[in-house]
């Protein structure tokens, strides 16, 4: 596990909690859109799985109630996402913010907080090539669309 969540037991590799902040992109006003709105649940989803678009959702919406940032502790959030209660190294809640990492949606700051984007880019081309064929041309139909009215 990066060093984003907190060690509560550093043999066992148990993490307890991890401070969340905002990853306030300036590049993405305008072309971002919010991990509740349609177009994350309609084509990141596809990419990044429930869990991770769910645990995307619930830290935005902590940003929003706490601006500065929130500890939110690991055991609590799994059970609520439905991911158990584990919160070693392999568990499905770690890996799931891990997950946000690995598609840059999150980032471990260097005070090992974990930044969260609050607006998701729009898919690159490579993560739009790996949908499904109906849910690309949906994308596309989307992409154009908002063009014209943007």
């Amino acid at each position: 596990m990066e060093t984003t969540v907190e060690s509560g037991d550093t043999e066992s590799g148990t993490t307890t909690s991890v401070v969340v902040r905002a990853w306030w992109d300036p590049d993405l006003i305008g072309v971002g859109h919010d991990p509740r709105g349609e177009y994350a649940e309609r084509f990141w989803l596809g990419i990044i799985g429930p869990s991770t678009l769910l645990l995307l959702r619930r830290f935005v919406r902590g940003l929003e109630q706490h601006p500065g940032g929130f500890r939110v502790g690991l055991t609590e959030t799994a059970r609520a996402l439905g991911l158990g209660h584990g919160t070693a190294r392999n568990s499905p809640v770690v890996r799931t913010i891990d997950r946000a990492r690995t598609f840059g949606l999150a980032r471990t700051l260097p005070n090992d907080d974990l930044a969260v984007r609050t607006l998701l880019p729009p898919l690159s081309r490579r993560h739009v090539a790996r949908l499904p064929e109906p849910v690309r041309r949906s994308h596309d139909a989307w992409v154009h669309q908002h063009r014209r009215a943007g």
